[in-house]
């Protein structure tokens, strides 16, 4: 729990993976139009790949989308999804700065999380000064090691987000 609401409907789920979701939706949808071209035209004409550099909001919501294409397909849980998106993070050396992008989002930390909480406090930025420490190593980590071995073809998280 760790200080998120549950939800007042119907009992559904409460996951930090849903949070994370809304969060990165909401830190695109501020400049949803110039951002979501940006982000066709760099997949589009491999823009990125050419030494352009998407903002820590651009990357959070295009590894969020790219994790849930490849692990939609292959039904697993938000656990999952969460430990995958946190893969690309240290890959990326992003994580510290995905952890500020969605504790920033004020509404959406208000929705979520109760007062109490770390997250809803200023406490969270002692958490991104420790996980700015990370950035300093590189990691080749798997996000799609938890994945259930391919039947068919799917496209891998590698392909959608970099």
């Amino acid at each position: 729990e760790h200080g998120m609401k549950k939800p007042s409907f119907l009992g559904g789920p409460c996951h930090p993976w849903q949070f994370i979701e809304e969060a990165a939706t909401r830190e695109v949808e501020r400049d949803f139009s110039s951002v979501y071209s940006r982000l066709v035209l760099c997949k589009t004409y491999r823009l990125d790949e050419d030494g352009k550099v998407l903002t820590p909001e651009e990357l959070l919501y295009r590894c969020v989308q790219a994790v849930n294409l490849t692990h939609d397909n292959a039904h697993v849980q938000m656990d999952v999804k969460l430990r995958s998106l946190i893969c690309l993070g240290l890959n990326e050396q992003v994580l510290h700065l995905w952890l500020e992008v969605i504790c920033s989002c004020i509404e959406v930390v208000h929705k979520w999380y109760y007062p109490w909480s770390f997250i809803y406090s200023p406490g969270w930025v002692q958490i991104k000064c420790e996980l700015r420490i990370l950035s300093q190593f590189a990691f080749n980590l798997n996000p799609d090691w938890e994945l259930p071995p391919k039947k068919t073809t799917f496209p891998t998280i590698k392909r959608w987000c970099t």
